[in-house]
């Protein structure tokens, strides 16, 4: 197990008339280059679950591993671990500070006592890692950028520290369908071509199971679905009770199922849908 938690519980401000559970009993872990995604709808403790994972918040019981080893929060330990398990928040771009592209990603590495070449490096490389070509950002002001790129802007600022885990929570916020597929799709490429290991927290189920080799469902704090893609979307009821809607393909599917058709409605590409048609109209 790289990373994940066991019988995680999290309460905010305990012990006081104002205390609310957010989790109850979460245990979940991720193999080192999974891609995997949390969902569930709003209030289910998705945002929460995450920030747990690079210390920015402490269980009120259970316990968060990383790397086989129990997380203990100390000040040094924390250091550490969010230079490996960088986190990139919902709509991000609000937090940027710098006037300039090149200072808002080199933060971070700035932080590491790196000398200005290796900063620079740094820098440049988490730019292209994002699409973003160093020569023609780096001196823009963020706030003159589109809402896609400030969105590659904020995740190059986690990747310039070269992190072992990247965590997204709802990184495709505000994005158009364009802008989500795009994303996706970079996400997609960190994973396979440099092996990162991805966590998103989203509740756009289409482009999320897509790409997912695990799926982990909440609600209401707790743990209630895990498993790969296809087997979680073959669950249509237990989603709609939940309050998650299936992608448009899939519910398209699983129309076909119900008059009776032969065909897996645990479908949620575009590609895989046309396949599955296409083999039914050779069988008529």
């Amino acid at each position: 197990m790289f990373i994940g938690t066991e019988n995680l519980t999290h309460v905010y401000m305990p012990g006081t008339s104002y205390a609310a559970g957010a989790l109850q009993d979460v245990s979940f872990s991720l193999e080192r280059g999974e891609f995997a995604v949390i969902i569930g709808p709003s209030g289910s403790g998705k945002s929460t679950l995450v920030q747990h994972l690079n210390g920015l918040l402490k269980p009120t019981a259970g316990r968060v591993f990383f790397k086989g080893r129990t997380v203990c929060f100390g000040k040094q330990e924390m250091i550490r671990l969010r230079r490996q398990v960088g986190l990139v928040f919902q709509m991000p771009e609000e937090q940027f500070f710098s006037d300039t592209v090149y200072d808002e990603v080199a933060f971070a590495p700035r932080n590491l006592g790196l000398s200005a070449a290796d900063e620079s490096t740094r820098v440049e490389e988490a730019l292209e890692q994002v699409g973003l070509k160093a020569r023609l950002y780096r001196d823009r002001h963020p706030f003159q950028l589109s809402a896609g790129q400030k969105r590659l802007v904020a995740i190059a600022s986690v990747l310039s520290l070269k992190p072992e885990v990247l965590i997204l929570d709802e990184p495709t916020a505000a994005l158009d369908f364009a802008g989500r597929h795009s994303l996706f799709n970079l996400l997609a490429d960190l994973n396979r071509n440099l092996g990162i290991t991805i966590l998103v927290a989203t509740h756009h189920l289409d482009e999320a199971a897509s790409l997912a080799d695990s799926v982990f469902v909440l609600k209401d704090g707790r743990l209630v679905l895990a498993g790969l893609a296809t087997d979680i979307f073959r669950q249509r009821e237990q989603l709609r009770k939940i309050g998650l809607a299936l992608p448009p393909i899939t519910e398209i599917m699983y129309g076909l199922a119900d008059r009776g058709l032969p065909v897996d409605p645990a479908v949620f590409t575009l590609s895989d849908a046309r396949r599955v048609i296409n083999t039914l109209k050779r069988r008529h």
